[in-house]
């Protein structure tokens, strides 16, 4: 019995500290301190997931980890450890499906985009991280932004050689299901730091 409580407390604690991704939402509403955040992400060449990934029979949640990008964000630019993923980073993170609008509910403050991780293998813990230093800036009066793709561009040997930012308006119709107009949603690319 010791031993089932001890092991109901170390997961009870690792639960604390597992990635939380931000509020998903199909509509553009929001409390007044929120704003709706619409954009994509893009990696390029895109991964085979056929060879390039290796999938585990016995990791939960396994299959939402090999196909979702997770990007920290934050109020303040603490670029990610990339030397040893700590799931504090990812406390308040977006949560992308490579090549598909996002609409997520974000604090109304300045975000930065503190860097991404996505999984090539659970089991063995093989990673693909992905560089930050980006942030967009929340308009008074909007209640609704859309900063952009953030496209990644990486080489062979996985290593992410540029990084770009494209307007694509046309996503915000896509992201939009329930409720609201692409006119309500206002433009607010996503800037690097200087």
């Amino acid at each position: 019995m010791k031993a089932i409580l001890s092991l109901l407390a170390c997961l009870a604690l690792a639960a604390c500290t597992l990635p939380r991704a931000l509020p998903e939402t199909t509509d553009l509403k929001a409390d007044p301190s929120e704003v709706v955040v619409i954009g994509k992400m893009e990696l390029i060449p895109p991964i085979d997931s056929e060879y390039e990934q290796r999938s585990h029979w016995n990791v939960i949640g396994e299959k939402r980890m090999l196909t979702r990008v997770w990007m920290s964000t934050g109020g303040e630019f603490q670029p990610v450890n990339t030397a040893n993923m700590d799931f504090g980073d990812f406390q308040d993170s977006l949560e992308a499906q490579w090549g598909v609008p996002f609409m997520v509910k974000v604090k109304r403050q300045r975000t930065y985009l503190n860097g991404g991780v996505f999984h090539l293998d659970v089991g063995d813990n093989a990673k693909l991280w992905f560089p930050g230093g980006l942030y967009f800036d929340v308009p008074k009066d909007a209640k609704a932004v859309y900063i952009g793709t953030l496209r990644y561009y990486r080489n062979d040997f996985n290593a992410i050689t540029s990084v770009e930012v494209v307007d694509e308006r046309k996503d915000i119709a896509a992201a939009l299901k329930t409720g609201g107009s692409p006119s309500e949603v206002r433009t607010s690319l996503l800037k690097r730091i200087r």
